[in-house]
């Protein structure tokens, strides 16, 4: 008789928490669906941004207390409040716009398995409503089936963060009496579908849809020898790829979809843009309305008249009544040439004054104006805990403050694009989701350089959990010649990126080659210029045409003067995304590795409307010194700290006598934040 396995007990229990987590979250579902019911009459909005924000702080303390890390209870609660909040906006929608049929006729691009077929059940799976599907063959043919009653409702792709806006699903908006009723946002992973058993040396032909090829351009251009395929939808492009009776054949497609047929997955990630995403509107005969509960969005079409300033005049408009546009479009009015039609989303609905106002001034200062749809707003951002919170961990006791340090007033005579004389407002800049500039302090935090995957990993799960805001890493390492290790290059970029998104945390790594920067900038949120390139005009012009934020570093030997005029390089290109980093200077002292000026924050301050941070890892050299530098540098105003931080600092392969150990980190943070 053989013996009884020691995991069975064990499997048996989880099996039964299991079971307990889903009665409970049903159970909260359920409640969260009251909530919705008592806030009907008093018109309440759906999100109270501020109880959530307490409700995480709350979590993440009493889950600390069991165990449990702040990002595990941050990233569970996100996924739950966006459930809550999507179920809470459909039952509203549903109370305003009550539909009779117990299951909804949905006309969407391709068959079983399209990306639009998988946005139908996304969307419409979040009402409950059963759906009758109806494949189309084209993006005219949905339109007709809902004109003419065939179907209820009809899903059409409107952009992608990849290859832009779908324009005959625009030109077909300008023609048509359907209303927007909805949208959903779809993440959009291609992968590469296969017979089972098959490999890439086998594969002689690639199915896909155009749009498809465009976001994958760059994996489609690095194969030879394979004939690539258009179809009409990524359906027909896996139906074809599984009917190919010598396997020779893929097809670009989602996972989910590949299953439909038989296909197996052989490639991932094969998107240009880490972040692949469609966005899809739902459109109906009838307009629905949507209560003052849920966040609405409007979307419209205007032509203006044919004279100078017209357009900013209509959009001045918008800015009066406090509209926020979130986007606009243009494109060719059939039949009149040179003349466009524009597309506008706005954060607004249309029933509330503002937007009547708006409507009313703009229909007096257009040509013509239709408003194409109000629906609710299903982009669902999730609540951030701000570094505070997460660095607020009770097992670690924060030394004391630092008195602050004002700051001198300097002017300057001249007024270049760096200056306050050019722009006295502080400017902000967006990396990823995360806001660098104005009052906030923020942290940069991660390894001198990325030296495997699994290392990138361990250390952007403790920069997170402890309330840092951007993950470094460094990738093409210029201390390869001295160091012995010059990077993992490309391999590295693509495990930081990785383990970023991860941990939800956008990344920033130091280009130093001008053929570089496209491909890093493909990857990385922030370029970082290296203080041995400060002064390299062809670099800086070259990241001055990227639309990625740069972080410039001071040169060893510079001036604030030169340091400036490096910005200024950059700004002079269209790249007005700046962050200025004091990294330490030479000096006669040889203490330490580098002089850390902190004289220099409040002097740039008063200089220049670009952020200001501190790198005291590179300046000092010395893991010892870090804090109080880090201290000191918050104190006088900077707007950020990068600080290296490594699992085994002594078994660093690059500079392993400054780079923090994860304690000394989340003491930092705690320190700095708490």
């Amino acid at each position: 008789m053989s013996e009884r396995n020691p995991l069975e007990p064990i499997r048996k229990a989880i099996t039964e928490v299991d079971k307990e987590l889903l009665s409970l979250l049903a159970r909260r579902r359920s409640l969260s669906l009251d909530v919705a019911r008592t806030k009907s009459d008093a018109v309440k909005p759906v999100r109270d941004s501020e109880r959530e924000s307490a409700l995480l702080t709350r979590l993440v303390t009493e889950g600390r207390e069991l165990g449990l890390d702040g990002q595990y209870i941050s990233r569970l609660f996100h996924t739950i409040i966006e459930d809550s909040v999507l179920r809470q906006q459909a039952w509203f929608q549903a109370q305003r716009n009550p539909e009779q049929a117990p299951a909804t006729r949905v006309a969407y691009l391709g068959a079983k398995g399209s990306y639009s077929y998988l946005a139908a059940h996304h969307y419409f799976g979040r009402r409950d409503r059963a759906l009758i599907e109806m494949g189309m063959d084209n993006f005219d043919a949905i339109f007709d089936a809902v004109e003419q009653g065939q179907a209820d409702h009809g899903i059409l792709p409107l952009e992608n963060t990849s290859s832009g806006s779908i324009n005959e699903v625009f030109d077909l908006l300008q023609h048509t009496n359907l209303h927007i009723v909805g949208e959903t946002t779809e993440t959009i992973a291609h992968c590469l579908l296969v017979q089972p058993g098959s490999d890439l040396s086998r594969i002689q032909t690639i199915y896909a849809h155009p749009q498809v090829h465009t976001q994958c351009s760059r994996f489609l251009s690095g194969l030879s020898g394979i004939h690539q395929s258009y179809c009409a939808s990524s359906a027909e492009a896996m139906e074809k790829a599984a009917a190919d009776p010598t396997g020779a054949s893929a097809a670009i497609g989602s996972a989910r979809g590949g299953e439909l047929y038989g296909l197996t997955v052989l490639d991932t990630e094969l998107a240009n843009q880490q972040r692949n995403e469609s966005r899809f509107i739902v459109v109906a005969r009838k307009p629905v309305t949507v209560p003052p509960q849920v966040p609405a969005k409007t979307t419209l079409i205007m032509a203006t008249g044919q004279k100078p300033g017209a357009l900013v005049e209509a959009l001045l408009v918008l800015r009066d009544q406090g509209i926020n546009m979130t986007k606009l479009e243009s494109r060719p009015i059939h039949g009149n040439p040179w003349e466009e039609m524009f597309y506008l989303d706005v954060e607004g609905n249309v029933e509330t004054a503002a937007m009547q106002n708006a409507l009313r001034e703009l229909t007096r200062i257009t040509r013509f104006i239709k408003v194409l749809g109000c629906y609710p707003c299903e982009t669902i951002l999730p609540t951030e805990l701000d570094s505070t919170a997460l660095a607020n961990d009770p097992r670690l006791e924060p030394e004391s403050a630092i008195p602050p340090v004002a700051a001198p007033a300097v002017h300057v005579g001249k007024a270049p694009l760096h200056s306050r004389e050019h722009k006295f407002d502080d400017t902000l800049i967006q990396v990823g989701g995360v806001t660098l500039g104005g009052d906030r302090f923020i942290t940069l935090a991660g390894p001198s350089a990325v030296e495997s995957p699994s290392q990138i990993l361990t250390i952007a799960h403790a920069v997170k959990e402890h309330g840092g805001a951007i993950l470094s890493g460094g990738c093409f390492h210029p201390q390869g010649a001295t160091s012995g290790f010059a990077g993992l290059g490309m391999e590295g970029l693509t495990a930081l990126r990785q383990a970023g998104e991860r941990h939800g945390l956008p990344i920033v790594t130091e280009v130093s080659n001008v053929e570089d920067v496209a491909a890093v900038a493909a990857k990385a949120d922030m370029l970082q210029i290296g203080e041995g390139n400060m002064q390299n005009l062809a670099l800086l012009n070259e990241v001055g045409k990227t639309q990625r934020p740069v972080l410039l570093k001071r040169g060893l030997m510079a001036t604030l003067e030169e340091w400036l005029n490096a910005a200024e390089t950059i700004l002079a290109q269209g790249n007005q995304q700046v962050v200025l980093c004091e990294r330490g200077i030479r000096t006669f002292e040889t203490a330490t590795r580098n002089t850390l000026d902190l004289s220099a924050v409040p002097l740039l301050k008063s200089l220049t409307h670009l952020p200001v941070v501190i790198d005291p890892s590179d300046a000092v050299g010395r893991r010892d010194l870090v804090l109080p530098m880090a201290k000191a540098a918050k104190a006088i105003g900077a707007h950020g700290l990068m600080v290296q931080v490594h699992p085994s600092p002594e078994e660093a392969r690059v500079d392993p006598d400054q780079q923090l150990y994860v304690e000394q980190f989340a003491q930092l943070m705690k320190s700095l934040y708490c």
